[in-house]
């Protein structure tokens, strides 16, 4: 059985990869079905439950967690459930598919994520259970914050529910350009995600990725 700390892994010391056949197939197969979200770094998630929380954990925040891995194929190789103890771990001491989703949930958030091999461990894998190039299944949920936190993303562009001023005049902002390519905007701003800058700013550009990959702006 893999250990929570296999999980653990600075992202530099992550190879980039763009995984195996069966992964990407899979990972295609699973864009197309109800409810599940793709995110622009390829992550994909399914909301199982919905928490109370009204924050996000920061990016070193320590979180209190339960999850459940598996390859494709169902084959499980770490489980927190399984053992029956909660694990505590900060979004920035794991592999970047948790890092990326953690800062999305709130507690009490309970999410399917299927993670690509470039956002999990790469080419090398993480022998003996995961291959490299492998595909991996999360079912993930944060049970408390322990650390920093920020006010959670509950913005609908559509309905300007949850929405404070400044999404508000982002939203009227980004609907009146002209000939928009909102793709090719979100996938700027995503690779801006892990450079250097203050705290409130790297808090706005989630907050903007939020906004854009909403539903409703995907008839811009």
């Amino acid at each position: 059985m893999l250990r929570t700390t296999c999980l653990l892994l600075a992202a530099a010391t992550l190879a980039a990869a763009g995984g195996n056949e069966k992964g990407k197939a899979f990972l295609a197969e699973n864009a197309g079905k109800e409810d599940v979200v793709t995110l622009a770094s390829g992550l994909q998630y399914k909301v199982l439950k919905k928490g109370a929380g009204v924050h996000h954990p920061t990016a070193d925040s320590s979180c209190s967690c339960h999850y459940h891995g598996t390859l494709i194929d169902g084959t499980v190789f770490d489980s927190s459930y399984d053992r029956g103890s909660p694990t505590d771990f900060a979004p920035n001491q794991v592999i970047k598919g948790w890092t990326e989703a953690m800062q999305l949930m709130v507690e009490g958030d309970q999410w399917e994520m299927t993670i690509p091999s470039d956002l999990a461990y790469g080419d090398g894998g993480s022998p003996p259970k995961i291959g490299g190039g492998d595909t991996l299944i999360f079912k993930m949920e944060i049970l408390k914050i322990n650390g920093n936190k920020v006010a959670a993303m509950r913005c609908n562009p559509a309905s300007g529910d949850g929405c404070n001023e400044k999404e508000k005049k982002y939203i009227a902002k980004t609907k009146a350009k002209a000939n928009l390519d909102l793709p090719k905007e979100i996938a700027r701003l995503a690779k801006m995600k892990g450079a250097a800058m203050k705290p409130e700013l790297s808090a706005w550009l989630e907050r903007r990725l939020h906004i854009l990959q909403h539903d409703s702006m995907k008839e811009l």
